[in-house]
């Protein structure tokens, strides 16, 4: 059994994203195969489409928490994950600029 030592958040990050990636694609790939049947068969198996959509999302979700609860440096070293935010980082002020005083309470 591996311990909080053993693991590397970045191989961590890695694996669950991969493994989650992986269920998407055979998921797609599932929804796919009953679009292209015909006949009898594709009647019988047309209403898990939603179904399979439904976990599809869900596992979307899952990699867009991933990508943010695991480092920026690891999220930068997939394909199709955002390496840049969408807020302004603000600038940190100088010395001079800090103002002492009533902080609240």
């Amino acid at each position: 059994m591996a311990t909080v030592k053993d693991i590397r958040v970045g191989d961590y990050c890695t694996r669950v994203y991969t493994e989650l990636s992986g269920m998407k694609t055979k998921l797609l790939g599932f929804v796919e195969e009953i679009e292209a049947m015909s006949g009898p068969e594709k009647t019988l198996v047309l209403p898990h489409i939603p179904h399979l959509r439904d976990m599809i999302g869900t596992i979307e979700w899952k990699l867009e928490i991933i990508t943010r609860a695991c480092p920026t440096e690891w999220a930068a070293t997939l394909p199709d994950v955002e390496s840049h935010v969408s807020v302004q980082v603000p600038e940190t002020p100088s010395e001079d600029a800090v103002a002492s005083g009533y902080l609240g309470g």
